[in-house]
């Protein structure tokens, strides 16, 4: 593993163990039935130097929601990756995005890991995020059953996401 996939891994490990990430931590309207997702992608894109605007509202990360993600990146990233492909991008070191638009309810948003395993289309890419549980696994069974995308995040200018 190349150093940029192992800082790749090491942002994710730090953010979902922020206590703000947690499921049930509270929104700004004190409802606990939450998820952070949205909010975790977004800081360890942050942490990576990854143009992590090109996935939000131009409010910022408090009005994007995963599905609004989702859209914006469909808007601003370019071509969809393959599974392969995108597990074969994260392996390089490069910053990729999985992520599920969800029409009757929440979508959902994560990391594309690093993974010494060869790939099995039955388990998807390796991930990590925030959700109803914070972890790193496999697209099955972290998205349950919705249909994924995958984009690369490019750096900011002068950032280390490349």
């Amino acid at each position: 593993m190349n150093d940029k996939a192992q800082r790749v891994i090491e942002a994710v490990e730090h953010v979902i163990a922020m206590e703000d990430v947690q499921p049930g931590y509270p929104d700004a309207n004190g409802n606990t039935n939450t998820t952070w997702c949205n909010r975790a992608l977004h800081r360890v894109l942050v942490m990576l130097g990854a143009q992590a605007d090109l996935i939000l509202e131009p409010k910022g990360i408090n009005w994007t929601t995963a599905n609004r993600m989702v859209l914006q990146a469909r808007a601003t990233l370019g071509r969809q990756l393959s599974p392969v492909e995108a597990q074969c991008r994260a392996n390089d070191g490069l910053v990729v995005i999985a992520m599920a638009h969800n029409p009757n309810g929440s979508g959902h948003v994560e990391t594309v890991l690093f993974d010494t395993e060869t790939f099995r289309a039955d388990r998807g890419c390796r991930v990590g995020g925030a959700g109803k549980t914070n972890g790193i696994g496999y697209v099955r069974p972290r998205f349950a059953n919705l249909e994924v995308e995958y984009y690369i995040v490019p750096p900011l200018s002068g950032g280390t996401a490349d």
